[in-house]
């Protein structure tokens, strides 16, 4: 797939100029957009990757902290939980909106 991307962005049809044409230089500049937005692209989704593992961690800690601090009791194990859950709550909105020009 890549080889025919690459067959795609080369402009040279074969007679090869010393000074390209108008339209090989705009087709060059749209190429290196392309592929400036691609690795754009790119790097966003690998940082929303690591916030959600990062959230994915937190996630267990805290819920291993809060075993630990009920030590069992039920209603100390609820009152942490709620609060827990409202972590979770906060972690999933920003995980939604990371990124994201519109909050919601």
């Amino acid at each position: 797939m890549s080889h025919e991307v690459q067959r795609w962005a080369d402009t040279r049809s074969g007679l090869t100029s010393i000074i390209p044409s108008k339209e090989e230089r705009q087709h060059s500049r749209a190429v290196a957009n392309l592929v400036r937005e691609t690795k754009f692209a790119g790097l966003k989704v690998d940082a929303e990757a690591a916030v959600t593992g990062r959230i994915m961690e937190r996630t267990v800690d805290l819920d291993q902290h809060r075993r630990s601090l009920a030590n069992g009791d039920p209603v100390l194990d609820a009152v942490l939980t709620r609060i827990e859950i409202g972590f979770v709550d906060k972690a999933l909105r920003h995980q939604r909106n990371f990124g994201s020009a519109f909050p919601s």
